[in-house]
């Protein structure tokens, strides 16, 4: 069978839609299946001529999405939006995604129970399906108001400007969502700069699948994402619908994990949180190419491709050990450590390994 794969522009570099492709490209290939991915034009004028009962949407964006999904429908092919669902719904389309809803409650429980009543929800992009089922959860929970919610525009610049407006009100919240990990990791750093413990002062939780989430000297607290899984779900569903004729469209949620970090004292989770077109110019790129957020990004590239002696070998470098005395402790050869840093620096797309270690160093010291 061919899946077809509707993608923004550059959106499948981006991290979480580069999960999704891995998930498709793998039980694609478990199933015998191949893909085809396609710009929004290309797809158009493709689908005129030889349509399939359905086609996935790739986006980080909720106008962009909205727009192809209508087209699609124009032609008679099933749109399948992949990873976000919008709030009202795409005519005639069907769903995989994350049950964020029930994750942003159960975080709200988890920091209840622990007597944190004064939350905020920060980072939230206006043009994030996602983000907005996040708010409208955190919204219809009691004692949450619009004034606790921070937006991350994307028109006011950069991340750093959100974190300075959260940071001016910060000492009257003592906990915070953040509505994904790299928001997460950045606010935590500004946080401590500016002399706010985390856990001591604010519990600090997140949404997030990202190694540097708990590679460095805190780990955070966050509903688990399983983007691998939607993509692999993805395939399932094409070939669902291709195959049953009576079935119109399906939607299917996949499950948040809770995992309890330092950002939240490790406390333990408690009974009661168990449970040819336009292309519009949105905030979810602006995000993406914020200078923070592609520094967190960079950082996760460069760690998911490391190893636990790549971890070790990175902290000691850090801390000024030589090689020599790294080969020493890790128990392998200098030519070893070198060739390990070849590697990653080839993976990282930087330039020296100067810049790999300034990098490693925000996260891992």
């Amino acid at each position: 069978m061919r899946i077809f794969i509707v993608c923004q522009p550059d959106a499948d570099k981006t991290h979480w839609c580069a999960l999704y492709l891995k998930g498709i490209y793998s039980e694609a290939r478990r199933k015998g299946d191949t893909v085809t991915l396609l710009s929004f034009p290309e797809a158009v004028a493709a689908f005129q001529k030889d349509k399939p009962v359905c086609a996935g949407i790739l986006s980080n964006s909720r106008a962009w999405t909205e727009e192809v999904a209508a087209a699609l429908s124009g032609l008679g092919v099933e749109p399948l939006v992949i990873g976000g669902a919008s709030r009202d719904g795409y005519r005639h389309a069907s769903y995989v995604y994350m049950d964020y809803r029930e994750a942003t409650y159960q975080l709200i429980e988890y920091l209840r129970a622990y007597q944190k009543n004064r939350i905020a929800l920060f980072a939230v992009s206006t043009d994030s399906a996602t983000d907005m089922i996040k708010k409208d959860a955190f919204l219809a929970y009691d004692k949450c108001r619009e004034q606790d919610v921070f937006y991350y525009t994307g028109t006011d610049g950069l991340m750093n400007a959100a974190c300075k407006r959260f940071l001016e009100v910060c000492r009257n919240y003592d906990a915070v969502i953040c509505s994904n990990d790299a928001s997460a990791v950045i606010l935590l750093h500004q946080l401590e700069e500016a002399g706010i413990r985390v856990p001591e002062d604010i519990f600090l939780c997140s949404f997030g699948d990202m190694a540097v989430s708990s590679s460095g000297k805190k780990t955070m607290t966050m509903a688990r994402l399983n983007c691998v899984e939607i993509g692999k779900q993805v395939v399932y569903m094409c070939r669902h619908l291709t195959t049953c004729e009576n079935i119109s469209s399906v939607s299917t949620k996949i499950r948040c994990e809770l995992v309890i970090g330092d950002t939240t004292a490790n406390l333990p989770l408690v009974a009661e949180t168990l449970g040819t077109a336009h292309t519009p110019d949105d905030a979810a790129s602006k995000f993406h190419s914020d200078p923070s957020i592609s520094r967190i990004f960079l950082a996760e590239k460069i760690l998911s491709a490391c190893d636990a002696i790549d971890i070790d070998m990175f902290k000691l470098i850090i801390n000024g050990y030589k090689y020599f005395d790294i080969a020493e402790i890790l128990h392998v050869s200098e030519s070893t450590i070198k060739y390990r840093l070849k590697r990653i620096l080839s993976i990282s797309g930087l330039s020296t390994r100067e810049e790999i270690i300034e990098v490693m160093a925000a996260f891992l010291n």
